[in-house]
């Protein structure tokens, strides 16, 4: 009886895996944590949650890139178009958050203090950037994953075939 084990690319696999669990569920958690308690109610609470977002979105855009790396690296295509659906789906859930982020910003703009009207423009704007390039990133790759899901080959099949040489 012998187990075959992972060789080469394919052992890199499942910590690949791992480390893309990490560099998501990681900021994330340090973000809910961050909010605590919730006041979706309070217009001041909801723009500094969804500003302070904005600060945490990058880690996990690496993680959800890495982990459609090794999807597609280890030939798991089904798994790769899942984690792409799953990235279309956040993408135009965070253009839904944008939205009302946009409409608090105008909202909050005539309560804010004179003194403070500059900041308030430059962090909203800085929040709202970084957003829309996370969304459309993430919707990116999305698409380009379920593109490469549908017409991609598995990984045994993309392994060269040993040549058989013939002759004397």
């Amino acid at each position: 009886m012998s187990s075959k084990r992972p060789d080469g690319a394919e052992a890199l696999i499942a910590p690949l895996y791992l480390l893309a669990f990490l560099l998501v569920a990681t900021p994330l958690m340090d973000f809910v944590t961050s909010i605590v308690p919730l006041r979706p109610g309070d217009i001041e609470w909801r723009f500094a949650s969804v500003g302070l977002l904005s600060g945490f979105l990058l880690t996990p855009l690496l993680g959800v890139a890495l982990a459609i790396g090794a999807a597609h690296l280890g030939g798991h295509l089904r798994f790769q178009r899942v984690l792409a659906i799953v990235n279309l789906v956040v993408a135009a859930s965070c253009i839904g958050l944008l939205v009302f982020f946009v409409l608090d910003i105008f909202q909050l703009k005539v309560a804010v203090q004179p003194e403070a009207a500059e900041a308030f423009k430059s962090a909203a704007l800085k929040a709202v950037i970084k957003h829309v390039s996370f969304f459309l990133t993430l919707g990116f790759l999305g698409w380009r994953g379920i593109r490469i899901s549908r017409w991609g080959t598995p990984a045994e099949a993309r392994r060269p075939q040993a040549a058989v040489i013939v002759g004397g």
